[in-house]
């Protein structure tokens, strides 16, 4: 009679930790040996996840069976703690602090890395790499600005400067244009972003990266990523793209040719709203100038800017935002259905003067588009946000502000709920109005993200709202 399969499974693992022991000269041996194992046993996860659907790996992400086995959890556990545990021994904490050696779950600071993160950053690593031959790593941050700081700053140094799309969130644009000068940091603005020869005229001996935000918050342009990616390459630098409003349910930058994607997770990718959080995902090989960092860019910067200057998740916001992505998709397609039920209402209603919205054939760049915006069952889908400006200008934009009723009047988007504002007053009061008007935000423009309620009680809130600004 055969062994039992469990004392066979578990011989087998005592047999190959004990060829381990045998085969180590020393002490500093045996722990390389071992973080290599490691290493092994997640790029292979990595690996597998390009042969499965959008849904099973946005469930369950690198956190597999021998996971659950080794933590006794069926969930991704919370590991609130400031470091991993007691080293093995002197020289395992040497080789883990020098950067030799990595042990999951022995962590060396949560500053640095935890579990609990790092999983989160392997779920969207593995998400955005769907449709790419190429491996992806993942960097969580403590919100969607230290994704963008961290992911640009890497690649400057005093004089040196960023092109950028003019159509960003406001703080993007607070960050390029204010803090970043402090360190000899410049932005070069593309006011025409659709224009790629308004790029290339900014690109110069200086430039070390492209940034783009896509759709962009809150005026809803589409870049046309494959054409900028080609533009950035041509001058050996790399494309960065913000897809916060899309999440990796739409729109995946590095199946069409861009470096590096950021997100803000504290958006559609947590649908509940209950944490801020960033994410940074790039190729195993970008194309960058500086040749430190054209392999292994995301693990360097890790070690680097991002360990010495602390923007971490907590534990805590990544292992909710971890739980969230487990139903991205469906609540992407849910929001993408009811906002276009929404845009094309409010496009037809007289009190509006116009509506930005990537779904609607006169939006500038619809056909870009229905190109890049797709679920993973090929089906195009457009976002939860959109923003609308209102006749009359800025006074009748206040009026509806004083009135409409549905929803929330926050300085937030993608969550479950329906929130709005007027951005002239709120998100982009900092600019200065030649600024907004150069980045498209109008002094009558509300920013709408669609939440998850019947579309038909907002259809006829916004109706009430309206009519009433209109005189009726």
């Amino acid at each position: 009679m055969s062994k039992n399969i469990f004392l066979e499974k578990k011989s087998t693992e005592l047999k190959k930790e004990l060829q381990v022991l045998e085969s180590s000269e020393n002490e500093k041996d045996y722990f390389k040996k071992r973080s290599d194992d490691t290493l092994k046993i997640r790029a292979e996860q990595m690996k597998n996840t390009k042969n499965q659907a959008f849904d099973t790996v946005a469930l369950w992400g690198l956190y597999g069976k021998e996971d659950m086995a080794r933590y006794k959890s069926l969930t991704l556990p919370l590991f609130m703690t400031t470091a991993g545990g007691s080293y093995d021994s002197i020289v395992d904490g040497d080789l883990l602090l020098s950067y030799q050696t990595t042990n999951d779950p022995n962590k060396i600071y949560s500053r640095i890395d935890n579990v609990t993160p790092d999983h989160l950053a392997w779920k969207f690593a593995a998400l955005e790499g769907i449709g790419i031959p190429e491996m992806t790593q993942g960097l969580c941050t403590a919100s969607g600005m230290s994704a963008i700081m961290m992911s640009t700053m890497a690649f400057l140094k005093s004089g040196d400067n960023v092109v950028s799309s003019n159509r960003v969130y406001g703080g993007t644009q607070q960050l390029f244009g204010v803090t970043y000068p402090k360190s000899g940091w410049n932005v070069k603005w593309v006011n025409e972003p659709w224009d790629l020869k308004k790029w290339g005229e900014q690109i110069d001996e200086q430039t070390q990266c492209m940034f783009v935000e896509g759709p962009s918050n809150p005026t809803l342009f589409v870049p046309d990523i494959p054409a900028l990616a080609k533009l950035a390459h041509s001058h050996n630098i790399p494309l960065i793209v913000d897809t916060t409003l899309a999440s990796p349910a739409l729109i995946r930058p590095l199946e069409h040719g861009a470096d590096i994607v950021i997100h803000s997770t504290s958006k559609v990718s947590n649908g509940s709203c209950r944490c801020i959080g960033g994410v940074i995902v790039a190729k195993d090989k970008i194309v960058t100038k500086n040749k430190d960092l054209q392999n292994d860019f995301v693990n360097k910067l890790k070690g680097g800017h991002f360990r010495n200057m602390g923007p971490c998740i907590s534990p805590f916001n990544a292992m909710i935002i971890w739980d969230e992505m487990s139903t991205i998709r469906i609540r992407v397609k849910e929001h993408s259905e009811k906002a276009m039920k929404i845009a094309k209402f409010l496009e037809k209603h007289p009190a509006i003067e116009s509506v930005n919205y990537p779904g609607l054939p006169n939006h500038p760049q619809h056909e870009i588009a229905k190109k890049l915006m797709k679920l993973p069952d090929g089906t195009n889908g457009y976002g939860f946000l959109m923003s609308f400006d209102i006749k009359g200008g800025l006074e009748k934009a206040k009026e509806f502000a004083q009135i409409f009723d549905f929803g929330v009047q926050a300085t937030h988007l993608g969550g479950s709920y329906t929130v709005w504002v007027h951005n002239a007053t709120t998100t982009h009061g900092q600019m200065s109005g030649e600024e907004r008007k150069l980045a498209g935000v109008h002094d009558n423009m509300i920013r709408y993200s669609v939440g998850l309620e019947g579309a038909e009680d907002a259809i006829k809130a916004l109706e009430k709202a309206l009519n009433k600004v209109k005189g009726e």
